[in-house]
């Protein structure tokens, strides 16, 4: 006997209805991916180039919002240049900097971490040396607790505090005060409109020669990195060193080989050719 005459359900009877059960869960569920297959054609469609390959990882390449994030970051970079470093007002020069910054380089390529988070980091150290103003013997530190904050923000495994600590005098405890003094001191907003993210959104806006992107890209993340720790753009707005990479690029592969549209950019002006940064950056190349 399987069923009683209070209605409850044994035996087979019970695996008949926990059957029938996972199927009708297995239909709803199929019926709602079939409602909502258009929104996510659309999607899949907004975060792919025309050639299809998959901009998922970098919003700036997204076809469908690029203009709007282009006049978003220039009106929010026009409000905050008031504030940009200026290392003159602080207890560190110009070399310590460089040196705290070149230190986090070599951190972030031996631990094999994105670019995005070398950038961030950066960013977040500039941004410690304006609020902070500290002395130079807690640079170490700073950098350390930047590249900390920085990793678990970008990276998708951030390697731990501990490893981070290899080789340096510093304590778990000394980095997470540091942590929260800095997030504090940026009431905890970590965003960044660093030279990176400027280098792949002007970069998509100005399209390019596919046959020698990789070229392009190459030429580009190198003079990106070495703007990175030199003083001379503290100064400058991160879309005007972007715009000046491109510049240089151009002149040193020709037209022919970028085939960048600068009337494509409604905010910007393309970089005068007599400009100070340019030339480095143009000798840069050379080398």
């Amino acid at each position: 006997m399987y069923e009683n005459n209070d209605g409850r359900v044994f035996g087979r009877h019970l695996d008949n209805q926990v059957e029938k059960a996972l199927k009708d869960a297995k239909t709803k569920r199929n019926g709602q991916n079939d409602q909502m297959g258009g929104k996510e054609n659309i999607i899949n469609d907004a975060v792919r180039t025309p050639d299809g390959q998959s901009n998922k990882g970098c919003p700036q390449k997204v076809l469908e919002y690029q203009q709007e994030i282009y006049e978003f970051l220039n009106q929010r970079e026009q409000e905050s240049y008031g504030f940009q470093l200026s290392i003159n007002e602080r207890k560190i020069n110009e070399t310590m900097r460089n040196t705290i910054i070149r230190f986090a380089i070599k951190q972030a390529k031996l631990y094999n971490m994105k670019s995005e988070t070398l950038f961030q980091t950066v960013d977040l150290i500039d941004q410690a040396i304006q609020h902070l103003n500290p002395e130079a013997e807690k640079m170490e530190l700073i950098a350390i607790t930047c590249l900390f904050i920085a990793t678990k923000y970008e990276e998708i495994y951030p390697p731990p505090l501990d490893a981070l600590l290899r080789g340096t005098k510093l304590r778990v405890r000394e980095v997470i005060e540091m942590e929260k003094l800095i997030l504090y001191k940026l009431n905890f907003n970590v965003t960044s409109n660093n030279t990176l993210i400027w280098l792949q959104l002007i970069g998509e806006l100005l399209g390019c020669n596919k046959r020698f992107m990789d070229l392009i890209n190459q030429r580009s993340m190198y003079l990106a990195e070495l703007s990175l720790s030199n003083d001379r753009f503290l100064s400058m707005k991160k879309s005007t060193i972007a715009l000046t990479i491109f510049v240089a690029v151009e002149m040193q592969l020709g037209y022919q080989k970028t085939q960048f549209q600068w009337d494509r950019l409604s905010q910007h002006l393309k970089p005068s050719k007599d400009s100070k940064p340019l030339k480095l950056f143009a000798y840069c190349l050379k080398k």
